[in-house]
C-alpha cells in the first residue's frame, strides 16, 4: 500500500508540473483562457480529492490506527465548530472588483468563510508553535 500512494503521489506531481510548464509556455497565446480554465479544473480536482481523501482515509484505515473513536468524534466537532463559525462570522457584503462588476450571493459568503476559516486556523499554528516553544522551555528547567 506504501508503494502504490508513493507512485500515485509522484504521478500526480509529474501531471502538476506539466500542466504548469504548459500553462507558463502559453501565457502568450491565443489560447490563454482554455490554459487557464485547464489549470483551474486540474486544480479543482486536486482539491476534491484532497477532500475526499480527507474524509476517506480515516475510514478505511481505522482498524490499523490506535486511534480511539472519542478523539476522532472530538476533531470532527472541533471541525465543525470552526467552519460553522466562521461561516456564521463572514459578513457575506457585496464586493465592488476594479472593473467595476459589483459579486454578491453565495459565493462571496463562502470565500469570505474561506478567509475567516484560514485566519482562525493561522491564529491556532501561530499560538501552538508560541506555546509549544514555551511548554518546551519551561520544561527543561
Amino acid at each position: 500500500m506504501k508503494k502504490v500512494s508513493k507512485i500515485t503521489l509522484w504521478v500526480l506531481f509529474a501531471i502538476s508540473i506539466v500542466l504548469t510548464v504548459l500553462y507558463f509556455m502559453n501565457t502568450k497565446g491565443p489560447n490563454l483562457d482554455a490554459w487557464t480554465y485547464t489549470y483551474l479544473n486540474w486544480a479543482y480536482i486536486m482539491v476534491g480529492l484532497a477532500i475526499l481523501l480527507i474524509i476517506l482515509l480515516p475510514i478505511l484505515t481505522f482498524r490499523q490506527r490506535t486511534v480511539k473513536v472519542k478523539s476522532l468524534l472530538i476533531m470532527l466537532v472541533i471541525a465543525i465548530v470552526l467552519i460553522g463559525g466562521a461561516y456564521l462570522i463572514a459578513p457575506g457584503s457585496p464586493i465592488t472588483l476594479a472593473t467595476g462588476v459589483v459579486k454578491e450571493g453565495p459565493s462571496v459568503k463562502l470565500t469570505d468563510t474561506a478567509l475567516y476559516l484560514t485566519y482562525f486556523l493561522l491564529a491556532i499554528a501561530a499560538i501552538s508553535i508560541i506555546g509549544g516553544s514555551v511548554y518546551n522551555a519551561l520544561k527543561k528547567n
